[in-house]
């Protein structure tokens, strides 16, 4: 079975103006590669018996002011299609498409549909997948490829090539963002520090948790928000059609780091914003995020 469904009632610890929900659709994730893989992903081991884990190198959420990323609230019922493709065996591509509609949801999920982005009720996320684990006890700082011996793989399909995740975040290692800023204007420039907070920004692996990047990025975004001249309120209010993450390292408890920001005005009067973080010490490069934002006149 590579095609799942799923109904999910949203509690308050799934939601919020915050990254509950990019968490959350991760946690479906990790169910999904159990349920078609045959694999324990939350003990998986590799052949040496150490700890392995399932960790999200790509994140990408597609939305629309109607359905996007802090839209779902308290009570609401939403219906989730995920369907897992495979890329070898240290890889997986998971596809979600989230929405309230239950005949909506009822859809075959297919590339072609996915890729199109064309519902403005959906949500579509992808997810990319890597086994890692410590290449050095005690630091999060050198990660290897470890997949477990029982990570069954093969029957999943092949996405077509021309929807390969490769595309685009290998354009984000090679040119610090996933868009094409031709004919882009940027607007500002900005620099913020960060320092990763062992109370707040680690997994139960002590890894950096994904979703923390998240977090981190919107810790950047806020303070070129406020850069601008713009309040908290607007903030909130903001709408995220578009969102891409790379994460290409991790990091330690109380490890300082620093967060690259440029805000660009589209030709159609939309903004994106790169946001690039790098391990402030080794200058090693953590992350690469893009956002489409909608204009300040559209909200």
């Amino acid at each position: 079975m590579t095609t799942i469904r799923r109904t999910e009632l949203i509690r308050p610890g799934m939601c919020g103006h915050n990254s509950l929900f990019a968490g959350q659709i991760g946690d479906w994730t990790w169910d999904a590669v159990a349920e078609a893989c045959d694999t324990d992903v939350l003990r998986a081991r590799d052949v040496s018996g150490a700890p392995t884990y399932l960790s999200f190198f790509y994140y990408r959420i597609r939305g629309s002011r109607r359905f996007h990323l802090r839209t779902p609230a308290f009570g609401d019922e939403l219906h989730i299609t995920t369907r897992l493709f495979g890329f070898g065996s240290e890889s997986v591509l998971t596809l979600h498409r989230i929405t309230r509609s239950a005949e909506r949801a009822a859809r075959p999920l297919e590339p072609e549909d996915f890729y199109a982005f064309a519902d403005p009720d959906c949500l579509y996320v992808e997810n990319f997948n890597r086994w890692v684990a410590r290449g050095t006890p005690g630091t999060n700082s050198g990660l290897v490829r470890a997949s477990p011996p029982d990570f069954r793989h093969r029957h999943l399909p092949e996405l077509p090539a021309r929807y390969s995740p490769r595309h685009a975040y290998d354009r984000a290692r090679r040119a610090l963002t996933f868009l094409d800023h031709d004919g882009d204007l940027l607007e500002s420039e900005l620099s913020v520090g960060y320092e990763v907070d062992p109370s707040r920004d680690l997994n139960g692996a002590g890894l950096l948790y994904f979703a923390s990047y998240f977090s981190i990025v919107d810790f950047a975004l806020l303070r070129l928000w406020r850069s601008l001249g713009r309040d908290d309120r607007s903030f909130l209010d903001r709408v995220v059609q578009d969102q891409q993450l790379c994460c290409l390292g991790n990091a330690d408890a109380g490890q300082p780091l620093d967060a690259e920001v440029r805000h660009w005005r589209r030709p159609d009067g939309r903004e994106a914003v790169d946001v690039v973080l790098r391990d402030r010490t080794a200058g090693r490069l953590l992350a690469v995020c893009s956002l489409q934002l909608e204009g300040e006149k559209d909200r």
